[in-house]
């Protein structure tokens, strides 16, 4: 550098450059400040997402609870509709053309008592005579 006033010419030789810890101690400050901030606000900003997101997902559970429900009533009136027996009653009728039993059909009610072998042999006598197994009893009417 040249003083041109004096027409000296200067050198600086002798100059160090030296860190000022109280600049560095305050620019770590005001870093590690500005840091907590955006933390804070990356944080905040996650967790309104998630409650954003969480919103969304209860919505639509609540939209398929309201389809599984409207499902559930309809199979309830469905069931309902198919148990109905004057349904029954015309499908036996005009489809399987079932008739009504005759009274001489009917078999009397047994006992109580008679041991479980007993009404396994009385379920059997309706086999076919062909069968080889049980004859039905012959009643006279």
């Amino acid at each position: 550098m040249v003083d041109w006033a004096n027409r000296i010419e200067a050198r600086n030789y002798n100059i160090r450059r030296e860190t000022d810890s109280r600049n560095t101690k305050e620019l770590l400050k005001i870093i590690l400040s500005l840091a907590m901030v955006a933390g804070v606000l990356i944080y905040y900003s996650w967790v309104r997402s998630h409650f954003i997101s969480v919103g969304y997902e209860n919505q639509n559970l609540q939209a398929v609870e309201e389809t599984l429900l409207r499902t559930q009533q309809n199979l309830i009136l469905e069931e309902e509709t198919l148990k109905n027996p004057e349904r029954i009653d015309q499908i036996a009728r005009n489809e399987l053309s079932l008739v009504p039993l005759h009274p001489n059909q009917l078999l009397p009610p047994q006992m109580q008592d008679i041991e479980s072998s007993t009404a396994g042999i009385l379920a059997m006598a309706d086999l076919p005579r062909s069968s080889g197994g049980l004859r039905k009893p012959s009643t006279s009417n």
